[in-house]
Protein backbone atom coordinates (compact mmCIF):
# COMPACT_ATOMS: atom_id res chain seq x y z
CA UNK A 1 0.00 0.00 0.00
CA UNK A 2 2.95 2.22 0.34
CA UNK A 3 3.55 1.93 -3.11
CA UNK A 4 0.64 4.00 -4.13
CA UNK A 5 1.52 6.83 -1.43
CA UNK A 6 5.43 6.71 -1.99
CA UNK A 7 5.18 10.13 -3.94
CA UNK A 8 2.95 11.86 -1.73
CA UNK A 9 4.45 14.44 1.04
CA UNK A 10 1.16 16.43 1.86
CA UNK A 11 -2.61 15.74 1.82
CA UNK A 12 -5.68 17.57 3.00
CA UNK A 13 -6.72 16.75 6.12
CA UNK A 14 -10.38 16.16 7.75
CA UNK A 15 -10.57 15.44 11.51
CA UNK A 16 -13.45 14.01 12.09
CA UNK A 17 -14.67 11.76 15.49
CA UNK A 18 -14.41 8.46 13.64
CA UNK A 19 -11.68 6.23 12.60
CA UNK A 20 -10.83 5.04 9.65
CA UNK A 21 -8.88 1.68 9.60
CA UNK A 22 -6.64 0.55 6.63
CA UNK A 23 -9.18 -1.62 4.18
CA UNK A 24 -12.23 0.13 5.90
CA UNK A 25 -14.89 1.42 3.39
CA UNK A 26 -16.31 4.19 5.12
CA UNK A 27 -19.10 6.59 3.72
CA UNK A 28 -19.31 10.31 4.34
CA UNK A 29 -21.53 13.62 4.04
CA UNK A 30 -19.67 16.52 3.02
CA UNK A 31 -21.67 19.64 3.87
CA UNK A 32 -19.47 22.35 5.00
CA UNK A 33 -17.97 25.21 3.00
CA UNK A 34 -14.37 24.26 3.62
CA UNK A 35 -14.88 20.49 3.10
CA UNK A 36 -17.07 20.57 0.14
CA UNK A 37 -13.39 23.19 -1.35
CA UNK A 38 -11.49 19.96 0.25
CA UNK A 39 -13.55 17.50 -2.11
CA UNK A 40 -13.40 19.52 -4.89
CA UNK A 41 -9.50 19.88 -4.77
CA UNK A 42 -9.35 16.33 -3.99
CA UNK A 43 -11.11 15.16 -7.36
CA UNK A 44 -9.30 17.81 -8.86
CA UNK A 45 -6.04 15.32 -7.95
CA UNK A 46 -5.27 12.19 -6.82
CA UNK A 47 -8.93 12.10 -5.19
CA UNK A 48 -6.69 10.98 -1.88
CA UNK A 49 -7.23 13.09 1.46
CA UNK A 50 -6.00 12.05 5.45
CA UNK A 51 -8.88 11.25 7.90
CA UNK A 52 -7.73 12.47 11.60
CA UNK A 53 -9.45 11.28 14.40
CA UNK A 54 -10.41 14.49 16.73
CA UNK A 55 -13.16 13.47 19.56
CA UNK A 56 -13.99 17.71 19.33
CA UNK A 57 -14.66 18.03 15.82
CA UNK A 58 -17.90 20.24 15.66
CA UNK A 59 -19.81 21.90 12.88
CA UNK A 60 -18.45 24.75 11.94
CA UNK A 61 -14.96 24.73 13.93
CA UNK A 62 -11.75 24.29 12.13
CA UNK A 63 -10.26 22.16 14.93
CA UNK A 64 -6.45 20.88 14.22
CA UNK A 65 -5.26 17.65 15.52
CA UNK A 66 -2.25 17.47 17.19
CA UNK A 67 1.20 17.25 15.38
CA UNK A 68 2.24 13.58 15.86
CA UNK A 69 -1.58 12.45 15.58
CA UNK A 70 -2.11 8.91 13.66
CA UNK A 71 -4.24 8.87 10.77
CA UNK A 72 -5.17 6.83 7.76
CA UNK A 73 -4.78 8.07 4.10
CA UNK A 74 -8.50 8.10 2.04
CA UNK A 75 -8.91 7.14 -1.43
CA UNK A 76 -12.66 8.50 -3.09
CA UNK A 77 -13.71 5.91 -4.26
CA UNK A 78 -17.44 7.28 -5.39
CA UNK A 79 -19.22 10.63 -5.26
CA UNK A 80 -22.81 11.40 -5.23
CA UNK A 81 -23.36 15.40 -5.89
CA UNK A 82 -26.44 16.75 -3.78
CA UNK A 83 -28.56 20.00 -3.79
CA UNK A 84 -26.65 23.07 -2.26
CA UNK A 85 -22.94 21.80 -3.53
CA UNK A 86 -23.80 19.20 -0.83
CA UNK A 87 -22.41 15.45 -1.60
CA UNK A 88 -22.11 12.05 0.07
CA UNK A 89 -18.64 9.77 -0.65
CA UNK A 90 -17.80 6.31 0.14
CA UNK A 91 -13.55 6.70 1.23
CA UNK A 92 -11.74 3.62 1.50
CA UNK A 93 -8.75 3.53 4.16
CA UNK A 94 -5.08 3.20 2.50
CA UNK A 95 -2.53 3.27 4.90
CA UNK A 96 -1.58 4.82 8.07
CA UNK A 97 0.37 8.63 8.50
CA UNK A 98 2.01 10.35 11.36
CA UNK A 99 1.48 14.21 11.17
CA UNK A 100 4.99 15.78 11.13
CA UNK A 101 3.67 19.27 10.38
CA UNK A 102 0.68 21.60 9.09
CA UNK A 103 1.63 23.72 6.17
CA UNK A 104 -1.65 25.18 5.75
CA UNK A 105 -4.99 25.69 7.48
CA UNK A 106 -7.38 28.04 5.38
CA UNK A 107 -9.77 26.96 4.24
CA UNK A 108 -8.81 23.55 5.34
CA UNK A 109 -5.83 21.60 6.88
CA UNK A 110 -3.16 20.86 4.98
CA UNK A 111 -0.44 18.34 6.65
CA UNK A 112 3.11 17.10 5.72
CA UNK A 113 2.57 13.09 6.68
CA UNK A 114 5.13 9.98 7.35
CA UNK A 115 3.50 6.97 6.44
CA UNK A 116 4.08 3.59 7.62
CA UNK A 117 3.06 -0.08 8.12
CA UNK A 118 3.60 -2.41 10.80
CA UNK A 119 7.26 -2.73 12.07
CA UNK A 120 9.02 -6.21 10.23
CA UNK A 121 8.70 -9.50 11.92
CA UNK A 122 11.75 -10.00 14.17
CA UNK A 123 9.53 -13.65 14.77
CA UNK A 124 6.79 -15.05 12.33
CA UNK A 125 3.29 -14.62 14.00
CA UNK A 126 1.91 -17.80 15.46
CA UNK A 127 -0.26 -19.47 12.53
CA UNK A 128 -2.38 -21.19 16.23
CA UNK A 129 -3.32 -17.41 17.00
CA UNK A 130 -4.11 -16.11 14.09
CA UNK A 131 -6.44 -19.02 12.83
CA UNK A 132 -8.16 -18.50 16.21
CA UNK A 133 -8.64 -15.13 15.32
CA UNK A 134 -10.12 -15.68 11.89
CA UNK A 135 -12.24 -18.73 13.26
CA UNK A 136 -13.79 -16.69 16.22
CA UNK A 137 -14.47 -13.75 13.97
CA UNK A 138 -15.94 -16.54 10.94
CA UNK A 139 -18.40 -16.85 13.97
CA UNK A 140 -19.07 -13.88 14.60
CA UNK A 141 -20.00 -12.90 11.15
CA UNK A 142 -22.16 -15.72 11.15
CA UNK A 143 -23.61 -14.55 13.85
CA UNK A 144 -24.43 -11.29 13.01
CA UNK A 145 -25.46 -12.31 9.92
CA UNK A 146 -28.60 -14.24 11.56
CA UNK A 147 -29.33 -11.13 13.74
CA UNK A 148 -29.64 -9.21 10.72
CA UNK A 149 -31.74 -12.00 8.69
CA UNK A 150 -29.03 -11.30 6.11
CA UNK A 151 -28.26 -14.33 3.68
CA UNK A 152 -25.52 -16.54 4.28
CA UNK A 153 -22.00 -15.74 1.92
CA UNK A 154 -18.63 -16.92 1.68
CA UNK A 155 -16.51 -14.49 3.02
CA UNK A 156 -12.51 -14.67 1.95
CA UNK A 157 -9.97 -13.47 4.41
CA UNK A 158 -7.29 -11.42 3.41
CA UNK A 159 -4.15 -13.73 2.80
CA UNK A 160 -1.66 -10.68 4.34
CA UNK A 161 -1.81 -10.68 8.38
CA UNK A 162 -1.35 -7.18 8.51
CA UNK A 163 -4.59 -6.66 6.04
CA UNK A 164 -6.33 -9.23 7.79
CA UNK A 165 -5.82 -7.92 11.62
CA UNK A 166 -7.66 -4.33 9.80
CA UNK A 167 -10.52 -6.40 7.94
CA UNK A 168 -11.19 -7.84 11.37
CA UNK A 169 -10.83 -4.89 13.24
CA UNK A 170 -13.16 -3.02 11.13
CA UNK A 171 -15.94 -5.43 11.29
CA UNK A 172 -15.86 -6.02 14.87
CA UNK A 173 -14.75 -2.86 16.59
CA UNK A 174 -17.33 -0.07 16.98
CA UNK A 175 -16.00 2.05 19.70
CA UNK A 176 -13.13 4.83 18.43
CA UNK A 177 -10.82 4.51 21.41
CA UNK A 178 -10.10 0.66 20.23
CA UNK A 179 -10.18 1.54 16.91
CA UNK A 180 -7.61 3.98 17.24
CA UNK A 181 -5.43 1.99 19.68
CA UNK A 182 -5.40 -0.49 16.84
CA UNK A 183 -4.51 2.21 14.13
CA UNK A 184 -1.74 3.15 16.19
CA UNK A 185 -0.12 -0.72 16.98
CA UNK A 186 2.84 -1.30 14.54
CA UNK A 187 2.89 -4.56 15.73
CA UNK A 188 0.77 -7.34 13.89
CA UNK A 189 0.80 -9.90 16.51
CA UNK A 190 -0.16 -7.57 19.06
CA UNK A 191 -3.45 -6.41 17.08
CA UNK A 192 -4.11 -10.41 17.18
CA UNK A 193 -3.86 -10.85 20.51
CA UNK A 194 -6.00 -7.77 20.89
CA UNK A 195 -8.52 -8.89 18.14
CA UNK A 196 -8.40 -12.55 20.11
CA UNK A 197 -8.74 -11.08 23.89
CA UNK A 198 -11.86 -8.99 22.37
CA UNK A 199 -13.63 -11.35 20.08
CA UNK A 200 -13.04 -14.33 23.01
CA UNK A 201 -15.19 -11.53 25.41
CA UNK A 202 -18.27 -11.00 23.09
CA UNK A 203 -18.72 -14.38 20.95
CA UNK A 204 -20.35 -16.34 23.09
CA UNK A 205 -23.51 -13.29 23.91
CA UNK A 206 -23.52 -12.85 19.95
CA UNK A 207 -24.17 -16.28 19.41
CA UNK A 208 -26.47 -16.07 22.16
CA UNK A 209 -28.47 -13.58 20.98
CA UNK A 210 -28.26 -15.15 17.36
CA UNK A 211 -29.53 -18.49 18.70
CA UNK A 212 -32.93 -16.51 20.29
CA UNK A 213 -33.27 -14.49 17.28
CA UNK A 214 -33.95 -18.04 15.09
CA UNK A 215 -36.12 -19.50 17.94
CA UNK A 216 -38.50 -16.20 17.97
CA UNK A 217 -38.27 -16.08 13.73
CA UNK A 218 -39.18 -19.88 14.31
CA UNK A 219 -42.19 -19.28 16.39
CA UNK A 220 -43.08 -16.60 14.70
CA UNK A 221 -43.73 -18.77 11.61
CA UNK A 222 -45.66 -21.45 13.33
CA UNK A 223 -47.91 -18.94 14.98
CA UNK A 224 -48.80 -17.51 11.28
CA UNK A 225 -49.19 -20.97 10.29
CA UNK A 226 -51.57 -21.66 12.53
CA UNK A 227 -53.46 -18.82 12.16
CA UNK A 228 -54.00 -19.64 8.61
Amino acid sequence: MLEKLKNIEKLPIFPLPVVLLPGMLMPLHIFEPRYRQMLHDCLQGGRLFGLTHHPESAVGTLVVPVVGSIGCAAHIMSVVPLPDERSNILAAGLCRYKTLEYTEQDPYLVARLEFFEDEALQTEIPPDLIQEVSDLFLRFLKAMRTLRDAPMARYALPADPEQLSFAIASAVLTEPEEQLEMLQMRSTEERFEFLEQRLDSIIDNVESQAEEHTAMRSNGRRKKGLGN
